[in-house]
């Protein structure tokens, strides 16, 4: 027997059922249930765009200021930097989930909930960095004199058989070195023609095919959560954790790029050349150039 639709001065039958909430709709009521829901992730859009805007006008001295009694000055830069850092790495990953959702018209109550209960976390430890600066606890350093012993040699001495036996090998090309990375998990190596990803025990765990005859180099993006895999002239890619998806940077040229390293927020890199110059791109910003070194500034 069909349901009635769960607005009560609506007669007509239900048509669809809201898995999110678990109610029935009719056609009608539906569609408005679902614009209703859709029209609450534009607001958390903006807070994070204005939590993201607080966070960027922050004197960072005047934080480490506020802690300067408990720490010498070095300690509190740390501290500052590596706190604010990850909260705008976390608003960061709230923006891509928001904007996912308002584009996949995919939001459930369950959604709009947690990503309030995240804003409000944030919200308030944005509100305490501005009252107290960033709360430091440490335990007393101790130093056990006996922990490290260095004995005198000269580079003539070295004898390259009192190096530990290797705890595993792993075979690659001999065409070319191959370019590797890691994060706290897993390696990535380019064993043409596949992208190679191994556990911290090098286990091979997966293969993924990979075109490209050429991979200059690849790092790891924490803030990304991602890859970051460059190619000589077929552009810079993300490759995500578990080998499941390659997405070209459209943003970033195709050129011959050599290297790159990235930072919380930025990419660097450089081009496959004597003297070249040194790219920075911007996470935050859909990888859009910000500034360019040039000879003989970069060597």
């Amino acid at each position: 027997m069909s349901l009635s639709c769960a607005i009560e001065a609506c007669k007509r039958k239900s048509r669809a059922l809201c898995h999110g909430c678990n109610t029935n709709f009719c056609p009608d009521h539906f569609k408005e249930h679902v614009d209703l829901i859709n029209s609450r992730m534009n607001p958390l859009a903006d807070e994070i765009n204005t939590l993201n805007n607080q966070l960027l006008l922050f004197d960072v001295d005047e934080v480490i200021d506020k802690c300067r009694q408990k720490l010498d000055k070095w300690r509190h830069e740390s501290h500052a930097i590596v706190d604010l850092g990850e909260k705008r790495k976390q608003l960061h990953q709230l923006k891509l989930k928001i904007n996912e959702l308002i584009r996949e018209q995919d939001a459930t109550h369950d959604d709009i909930s947690s990503l309030k209960a995240t804003i409000n976390g944030i919200k308030r430890d944005v509100n305490q960095y501005e009252e107290n600066g960033v709360v430091v606890d440490v335990n007393p350093l101790i130093i056990n004199q006996d922990l490290v012993y260095i004995e005198q040699w000269t580079s003539n001495e070295f004898d390259i058989s009192t190096l530990a036996s290797s705890y595993r090998t792993i075979a690659c090309s001999k065409d070319n070195w191959p370019a590797m990375t890691s994060n706290n998990h897993f390696l990535l190596i380019d064993q043409y023609p596949n992208l190679c990803l191994y556990d911290e025990n090098l286990t091979l765990l997966k293969e993924y095919p990979c075109d490209y005859d050429k991979i200059p180099d690849m790092c790891w993006s924490s803030a990304l959560n991602n890859f970051i895999i460059i190619t000589e002239g077929h552009g810079v890619f993300l490759m995500n954790e578990n080998l499941t998806s390659l997405e070209c940077i459209q943003t970033i040229e195709k050129k011959p790029w050599l290297s790159c390293t990235c930072s919380d927020s930025t990419l660097f890199l450089t081009m496959n050349g004597s003297g070249s110059d040194i790219f920075q791109f911007n996470f935050l910003s859909s990888f859009q150039f910000m500034k360019q070194w040039k000879s003989p500034q970069t060597c």
